[in-house]
């Protein structure tokens, strides 16, 4: 066996992502992106899926008929999303872009940043500066979904949480804690093949609903509704999951 390898992060768990998150139910995410449109009364076609990862999510809405276009930070994940758009047949646009810095794209109707991929913000000003960043990408009369994991996750499901798994052609630990408002996951994976040992660590901003909340205020979007998990009860901080729809000012 090699000697351990630092990557940054999803540089090599892009490679295994979609085996760690096999459990994560797209479809129904999706379902319920659906249902907040028309709740809130969009039709839209042209949709931008921000930190899109893998793609599994741009492809589930290609799928439904929306013109997709994914963004991510990540080249690693971008390469695996071109390949399963290539293998599905779908011609999805993917294109590398931070959420703090996604000049140069077009506008869309709406915009989606799901699975919280905006805990990687580690500031309330790195929270607003991505919510600026994504206004202008998001047509007036238009919607932005998102959401956040909240305290009470971290709490009950990664305060000390240690799993070991293995696929085909590799193995990996994740080990997960919370402490001073950062959620810390980091993967230690082995690939067979090469015998490399990588590492990988993961940290994300679990913030108060409130401090979301008051960066949405001082932002150019006006907030439609703070959800709870996937309903459209109103989201409070014993909320595991919280996903936010705003529109354009």
């Amino acid at each position: 066996m090699s000697d351990e390898i630092v990557s940054p992060p999803y540089g090599r768990l892009a490679d295994i992502y979609d085996f760690v998150m096999r459990h994560v139910d797209y479809r129904a995410w999706a379902d319920y992106v659906e249902a907040a449109f028309v709740r809130h009364g969009a039709e839209p076609d042209r949709v931008l899926d921000m930190a899109c990862g893998t793609g599994t999510m741009a492809l589930e809405m290609s799928q439904r008929g929306y013109d997709v276009t994914g963004a991510d930070a990540s080249e690693a994940m971008l390469a695996v999303a071109r390949r399963k758009a290539g293998a599905a047949g779908f011609v999805i646009p993917f294109h590398l872009a931070d959420l703090r810095g996604a000049e140069g794209l077009p506008s869309f109707d709406a915009a989606i940043c799901l699975y919280d991929s905006m805990n990687y913000m580690l500031s309330p000003a790195e929270m607003g500066q991505a919510l600026g960043q994504v206004r202008p990408l998001v047509r007036q009369g238009g919607l932005f979904v998102f959401d956040v994991c909240t305290e009470a996750n971290s709490i009950r499901y990664f305060r000390d949480m240690t799993e070991r798994e293995a696929g085909e052609g590799f193995a990996y630990v994740r080990h997960s804690f919370y402490r001073d408002g950062i959620q810390t996951n980091d993967f230690t994976i082995c690939f067979q093949a090469s015998g490399e040992s990588v590492r990988e660590v993961h940290r994300q901003r679990i913030y108060p609903v409130r401090t979301v909340l008051e960066a949405v205020a001082a932002s150019d979007f006006a907030l439609l509704g703070a959800y709870d998990g996937f309903t459209f009860n109103t989201a409070s901080e014993e909320s595991d999951r919280v996903h936010f729809v705003l529109r354009p000012k």
